[in-house]
């Protein structure tokens, strides 16, 4: 074989060669670009996926990150108010302290300070009551003489009559007798609590109302006395007449004279000791059974009155008049439901 002949198989034996290899890779290289191509698209679906995941996750730990500021900033917030509450508690213990401190001065001084006097008698409505302050209520000796006559017992001479057959204790419920119960009652509720005083009641004699009392007056701060003169005053029965002038003569003899008389009447006398008595007395006798009454008081002690008018007698509020200016008293005429007003 030539020289030309080798190199020219030479040259046929690489070129065939290339031929083969040169296709095989071409063919290798499609098929591997197409699988390329679909792991590349399948990864970017991955990745967009897993991007959206990290998305879906990425936002709650966004919210979970402001929530936990907003927690934060509420603890700080908790803790502020808690420090001012505890504060505050602080200072209110301290106020409790001294309260309970003040409590206890103050029920030592109140356990130390004499008890307040309690009225035996309540008096309701005393704001409209004090229209009676006129009545001479002075001096450390009170002394009451009331009226407790069969007139008591009605605001006319007709009305007291028919009473007259009642039982005893519809005669003490009288509405008149009543009013001059509470009078007594208020009156003596508003002495001065070292005053005494006395009640004397008169119809055809004068008695105390309480004979068993040695000198007859009662302390204003003696409870348990005044309690059983007020007792004894609701079980009198109003009956028969009224001598004034046994009344007034009574006074002359007390142990004790009195600074000051309160006289609780109805009207003029109906009897007397210095002249003699009749059925059914004309105004002018019974104005002179007055006269003679005031004859018999000791002097110089002032002689309020508290008229509760019987009608049909106009002669008494003038006469009653003269002895409050002759005594330096008063004279006091309620309203016909006083003391209920």
């Amino acid at each position: 074989m030539s020289f030309m002949d080798c190199i020219c198989c030479g040259f046929g034996a690489v070129l065939l060669l290339f031929i083969l290899t040169t296709g095989q890779k071409s063919d290798y290289g499609k098929d591997t670009v197409e699988q390329l191509k679909k792991q590349v698209t399948q990864l970017d679906r991955d990745i967009t996926q897993e991007q959206l995941a990290l998305s879906k996750l990425a936002r709650p730990a966004t919210l979970t990150e402001a929530e936990l500021a907003s927690m934060q900033e509420e603890n700080v917030q908790t803790k502020s108010k808690a420090d001012a509450e505890e504060e505050e508690l602080k200072r209110l213990l301290r106020q409790i302290a001294a309260l309970r401190d003040e409590e206890a001065k103050l029920l030592a001084d109140l356990k130390n300070m004499p008890e307040e006097e309690q009225q035996p008698v309540p008096i309701p409505e005393i704001d409209r009551r004090q229209y009676l302050t006129g009545v001479k209520l002075e001096g450390s000796h009170v002394l009451f003489i009331v009226r407790a006559s069969g007139s008591m017992l009605g605001d006319t001479l007709e009305d007291a009559i028919a009473r007259l057959d009642e039982p005893d204790f519809k005669k003490r419920a009288a509405p008149k007798w009543q009013r001059v119960v509470k009078a007594l009652e208020w009156l003596v509720a508003s002495l001065g609590t070292d005053a005494n005083f006395q009640i004397l009641l008169f119809n055809d004699e004068t008695v105390p109302l309480l004979p068993d009392r040695s000198d007859g007056w009662v302390s204003r701060g003696d409870r348990a006395g005044v309690q059983q003169t007020l007792t004894k005053l609701r079980q009198v029965v109003p009956e028969g007449s009224a001598n004034l002038e046994r009344a007034f003569n009574t006074v002359r003899y007390l142990p004790i004279l009195p600074d000051s008389i309160v006289l609780l009447t109805d009207g003029l006398p109906t009897a007397s000791d210095s002249a003699p008595s009749s059925e059914g007395s004309d105004d002018d006798t019974r104005m002179a059974y007055l006269r003679q009454a005031i004859r018999q008081l000791p002097p110089r002690i002032p002689v309020s009155t508290i008229l509760f008018p019987t009608s049909g007698d106009p002669g008494a509020p003038a006469l009653y008049w003269e002895l409050a200016g002759y005594t330096n008293g008063a004279l006091v005429s309620p309203s016909a439901d006083w003391p209920d007003t």
